[in-house]
């Protein structure tokens, strides 16, 4: 179907009677090396962490299905923001929102619930006197939110965005040059507290221990994500 259609993207289950979703992504990004292929689990089990030694580098992002159609909006609106914000904040200065989150299971969660509120805030200050040709210009405008895994990804999404950026909302614990840092969090917010002192800056945890520890050092925001919110693995932060 590839080789006859046009698609704009793939989505994948974990189980495939022919081929396990790695090799399947793979395999599409041979045909269409710019399409976005997802992977949509029911559970973390067997796709998270990413299995060791495998070439996973046909999948782009792993999402797990909470029974929400609210993801499958979100899932395609950050596709569309990876594609198009270079161009969107160069040509239109269009602000961006970085979060930074290395579980499938939690930013399956946070995505739609921003996605939602930008969408609701955007809506908001449309005009009734603007045309359709203008709303829609207006909600092309909306900022653009990346979804960083790891502390590297994060920075060059920062260093690069930095002058769009309005906001970072970062776990306190994610992959650092290969392996779990229990503070990357804090290190990442730290640097850019530093250099952008006046940017909003939102810490995520589920471990009540984080607020103790940085209550004092801490120069920006600290919520505690209630742990019966969505599930999480135990290599999860």
């Amino acid at each position: 179907m590839l080789s006859q259609m046009s698609f704009d993207m793939a989505i994948a289950m974990p189980h495939l009677d022919e081929a396990d979703p790695f090799a399947f992504g793979i395999e599409m990004k041979r045909i269409r090396p710019k399409m976005p292929v997802i992977l949509l689990a029911h559970g973390l089990k067997g796709v998270y962490p990413l299995p060791e030694g495998r070439d996973y580098s046909g999948i782009d992002r792993v999402f797990l299905w909470s029974g929400s159609s609210d993801l499958l909006l979100a899932l395609v609106k950050n596709a569309e923001d990876r594609m198009n914000i270079e161009a969107d904040t160069q040509k239109a200065k269009v602000r961006v929102l970085l979060l930074v989150e290395d579980s499938p299971a939690y930013y399956s969660f946070f995505l739609p619930l921003i996605y939602r509120e930008v969408v609701r805030q955007t809506q908001a200050v449309l005009e009734g006197g603007l045309n359709e040709e203008h709303r829609l210009l207006t909600m092309r405008a909306r900022p653009k939110i990346l979804l960083a895994v790891n502390f590297e990804e994060a920075m060059e999404y920062y260093q690069k965005y930095r002058p769009y950026l309005f906001g970072i909302i970062s776990d306190a614990r994610f992959p650092r040059e290969g392996r779990m840092v229990e503070e990357g969090g804090y290190l990442l917010l730290k640097q850019v507290h530093r250099e952008i002192p006046d940017l909003p800056l939102l810490l995520l945890s589920a471990n009540p221990e984080n607020r103790r520890k940085r209550k004092k050092s801490l120069p920006f925001s600290w919520t505690r994500i209630p742990p019966a919110s969505c599930k999480r693995s135990e290599t999860s932060s």
